[in-house]
């Protein structure tokens, strides 16, 4: 059986869109999500959305990276594959941050910002066998950190020229102008202490709080998931790589 009932999320009134009015129910208990728009579309459905998702471009041509293989323009496709059960289901893991007694979810990234203009000091450590180790041999100073899981690779991540994650479930951190410029990949758990002056701490965009000397956050790997539907293939990965290299 196909999909019968669904639920849309959309960045405006694509006219592409109300064909699917014809062939589903649409509401918000649906089977799976429509996030037709781009990145902060797709952000709004995941945290609005439990279930599978399907990354549809809008007129956002070079968004939502990897993860969106059509664009409205593709919808009698999209229809055809959703009601003819022609589709498979990938599960990518959250991130999870620990600050200062609480825990957060992320689907893109966390990120330790500068929130003045002196530049942030911090170190980054790994877990090895239940104790720290430094990751980078001294304080990484610069405009901050991004650690991001596959999904979010192809978000600021990649704009801070950080390296594409596809097909491995991991976490990269990649300093942003910084006195490392190197990005480490890896399923560690990260701990993060600032050392000195002031930074914001974001996940997904959205600020935690501020940082000053001696605060610290830990970043992982998180056991929730975010599930995105993969239909007939379209795009092979040098044409997803072209299209998002087009920056």
């Amino acid at each position: 059986m196909g999909i019968k009932r669904i639920k849309l999320v959309e960045k405006r009134d694509y006219p592409e869109v109300r064909k699917l009015y014809k062939f589903f129910e649409v509401s918000n208990d649906g089977e799976v999500c429509l996030a037709v728009g781009g990145d902060g579309t797709f952000l709004k459905a995941a945290r609005e959305f439990e279930g599978p998702i399907l990354p549809v471009r809008g007129g956002e041509e070079d968004s939502l990276g990897f993860h969106a293989d059509f664009t409205v323009r593709d919808m009698d496709e999209i229809i055809l594959n959703l009601t003819d059960s022609l589709y498979t289901i990938r599960e990518y893991p959250k991130l999870q941050v620990a600050f200062k007694n609480n825990i957060y979810e992320a689907v893109n990234d966390v990120a330790l910002l500068r929130a003045t203009p002196k530049t942030i000091h911090c170190r980054i450590y790994y877990y090895e066998n239940g104790e720290r180790e430094l990751l980078y041999p001294k304080d990484l100073k610069g405009d901050g950190v991004i650690f991001s899981g596959q999904i979010g690779s192809t978000a600021y991540n990649y704009f801070a020229h950080g390296p594409i994650i596809y097909g491995l479930d991991a976490i990269v951190v990649t300093p942003i102008l910084a006195s490392y410029d190197v990005s480490v990949v890896s399923k560690k758990v990260f701990y993060t202490e600032v050392t000195k002056n002031i930074a914001t701490l974001e996940s997904d965009g959205v600020e935690l709080g501020k940082l000053s000397t001696g605060d610290s956050f830990i970043v992982e790997e998180s056991d929730k998931k975010v599930k995105i539907i993969t239909l007939r293939k379209k795009e092979s990965f040098s044409q997803k790589f072209s299209r998002l290299h087009r920056f």
